[in-house]
């Protein structure tokens, strides 16, 4: 018995795309630094990264509203016995390349876990593993590592060119853009912030600097270039 034909209306559902959401998941760990026992909470997922459209004709110039861009990946370890997060400093970190996730900053560096590796920081033979790191910075200070688009796991939303985001300019509006989109949802606005950029991302942070003062009005405590 054959199945009854689909409807328009079932067709036309089919046919539209579901609309990006954050996608966000949150685990609880614990390390030890300095002969101490740290708990955090990581938070790991994309963020959906929009931008204002402006009406065209007699209301031009106005706002009209949020388009859907990108969906930014990230990975952000927060230590959980801080009263006042005002004053617990944050940084965001990320690697250059350009094209380059955060991958390597996260994993061999600043990260409380990390690639097992040899005695002069070379890569061992697989099977590769991970271990804690004694050397992390999540004493003290919460991390967010973030991939920019078209690396890791940001991309761009369908129907949106990969392209537009490859450029100095909106490379660094997307990140700024996301850094504010974290401080908001998670009301880190107050909070001592930093930058800590690799290779190309010394450039990243350098504008990046200037972005978020003079167009999103937040200030850095300072920035690291590795």
């Amino acid at each position: 018995m054959s199945e009854e034909p689909e409807t328009k209306e079932e067709a036309k559902d089919s046919k539209q795309e579901k609309k990006p959401e954050d996608v966000l998941v949150e685990t609880k760990h614990s390390i030890v630094i300095d002969g101490v026992e740290i708990s955090y909470t990581v938070t790991c997922g994309t963020i959906v990264l929009k931008e204002e459209t402006e009406k065209k004709g007699e209301n031009a110039g106005q706002a009209e509203g949020e388009v859907p861009k990108a969906t930014i990946f990230f990975i952000a370890y927060v230590r959980d016995d801080v009263e006042d997060r005002s004053k617990r400093p944050l940084t965001f970190s990320f690697n250059g390349g350009p094209g380059s996730s955060s991958v390597w900053m996260h994993l061999g560096l600043l990260g409380p876990r990390r690639v097992v590796m040899g005695d002069a920081g070379d890569l061992l033979p697989p099977p590769c593993a991970l271990e804690d790191n004694p050397y992390s910075l999540l004493d003290t200070t919460d991390l967010v590592f973030i991939d920019p688009v078209s690396t890791g796991y940001s991309r761009p939303v369908p129907g949106e060119p990969a392209k537009q985001f490859h450029g100095v300019k909106k490379d660094i509006e997307s990140v700024g853009n996301f850094i504010r989109l974290y401080c908001s949802r998670y009301q880190r606005w107050n909070s001592p912030k930093f930058l800590i950029g690799e290779s190309y991302g010394t450039t990243r942070a350098a504008g990046l600097s200037g972005y978020l003062q003079e167009r999103l009005g937040m200030y850095l405590n300072g920035i690291m270039l590795v």
